[in-house]
């Protein structure tokens, strides 16, 4: 669901020596967001190692990236507000974005399946690609099982935690054939939640979603060379 507006500004710093009424609300919501940062929680993260030598699997390249299960996504409120942005006005969509999931609506669902296949290309070409420097083309096959961006009214009253798991599967372009396949672990991050969920965001409304895939896939590379 749309995350509603922020609401909240940040506060001016207080002068030296001159206290004001706001200045110890001030100080604990910075520290309180400053936290937001170190917070990370994960489900089990052990996944188990694969039997390809870097040799074998230097002998591929990649050359492309396929992303399904965009589905599966209830919440990603940044994204949800790009989409919204770049149509005409829809007061209805609006509206009913606030308090239904998002995969109600196939056109965000759809907008949702372009932005993250062009993160996950990005993403594998950039920390995978290094990895695969043969000639033989493969295809890396993304499988999204959970993806969650809490928008700031759940934060306050239900979940707290951005969530990503995904499957990654390896397939030599040519044949089909899997050449490796990655179970992925469910990742959590702990974000504020509860009544300073609306400070929190109004401080730093930076989206959480892209990050996710951003760790999600350099965990993925750490896999693959074993580290």
């Amino acid at each position: 669901m749309i995350a509603p507006g922020p609401g909240a500004r940040r506060l001016p710093d207080d002068d030296a020596g001159t206290a004001r009424p706001g200045g110890s609300f001030d100080m604990m919501t910075r520290r309180f967001a400053l936290l937001s940062v170190a917070l990370l929680v994960s489900g089990c993260v052990t996944v188990a190692p694969h039997t390809l030598s870097v040799g074998d699997l230097q002998r591929y390249r990649l050359a492309e990236v396929v992303v399904e299960g965009a589905g599966v996504i209830r919440s990603w409120p940044a994204e949800e507000a790009n989409y919204l942005a770049s149509i005409p006005l829809n007061a209805d969509l609006v509206d009913r974005l606030r308090g239904e999931p998002a995969n109600t609506f196939p056109e965000v669902t759809a907008h949702f399946q372009r932005v993250l296949g062009e993160r996950f290309r990005v993403e594998l070409t950039s920390q995978a690609g290094p990895v695969l420097t043969g000639s033989q083309p493969a295809r890396a096959v993304v499988r999204l099982k959970v993806f969650d961006v809490p928008s700031t009214a759940r934060r306050v009253f239900v979940d707290q935690d951005t969530k990503i798991q995904a499957d990654i599967d390896l397939v030599d372009a040519r044949t089909g054939a899997t050449i490796l396949r990655y179970e992925g672990p469910l990742r959590l991050r702990r974000l504020i939640g509860g009544l300073l969920a609306p400070v929190a965001v109004g401080i730093d409304p930076s989206d959480t979603g892209h990050p996710m895939v951003t760790e999600y896939v350099s965990a993925y590379r750490n896999w693959l060379l074993q580290n």
